[in-house]
């Protein structure tokens, strides 16, 4: 079983500063919930190059791991267009889980 920390109630600190605060309450995976830079809610994922090195390196630099990723899309309703969205914005998220989750890189 993993028990991780939602660092919803720190996603106002830089990535490194917010995995290093995890790694420091003693916690060894992350529960990723809608953040500004990586997966803001309702919108598609910002998660770019730059910030998904260095959510890597922070992650490989605290021992830290994802556990899951928080995503929050408007699956059903009326409008086709925003479930055709949601579901490009789920395709990119996993795409950016996986690239995350690598190690080594």
């Amino acid at each position: 079983m993993k028990i991780a920390f939602d660092v919803d109630v720190i996603k106002h600190l830089p990535i490194t500063q917010m995995v290093r605060q995890v790694s420091e309450w003693g916690y060894k995976y992350i529960e990723q919930s809608p953040h500004p830079r990586i997966n803001p809610f309702y919108k598609h994922p910002k998660a770019g190059r730059d910030t998904m090195q260095e959510y890597k390196r922070a992650l490989q630099n605290y021992g830290v791991e994802i556990s899951s990723f928080i995503v929050v899309y408007r699956w059903s309703g009326p409008d086709e267009e925003r479930r055709r969205a949601a579901v490009t914005n789920w395709k990119r998220m996993i795409e950016i889980a996986v690239d995350i989750g690598r190690t080594g890189d």
